[in-house]
């Protein structure tokens, strides 16, 4: 009986020890790659509070889909935002605004 339940009690802990390590494994290197990001704007990783014009306009083409034509950073009223325009996949040009700050696509 005491044999059995130290073969069982052995088994657990070397699966929690496995499971702990592979979890280890998988979240330290994410952690680490996103050390240096501030914060996250909807799924776009900013990097000191604001979003690259690659950053945007990356986050546009995933999201409509399609080939990036020009990207045009413009100031107004003290906020900054880049102009995308996009060849969709049905030819469609499309010209999308992304907040610089946010990354928010209007």
């Amino acid at each position: 009986m005491v044999r059995v339940v130290s073969d069982v009690y052995a088994r657990t802990m070397k699966l929690l020890k496995t499971s702990l390590l592979c979890l280890l494994l998988f979240v330290l290197p994410i952690t680490l790659s996103h050390a240096d990001r501030s914060h996250w704007h909807g799924g776009l990783l900013a990097k000191n509070n604001t979003v690259s014009p690659n950053e945007a306009a990356e986050r546009v083409r995933k999201e409509l889909g399609g080939r990036i034509l020009a990207i045009e950073t413009i100031q107004r009223k003290n906020k900054t935002f880049y102009r995308i325009k996009i060849l969709t996949g049905r030819g469609v040009v499309r010209v999308i605004n992304v907040n610089a700050n946010t990354g928010r696509i209007r």
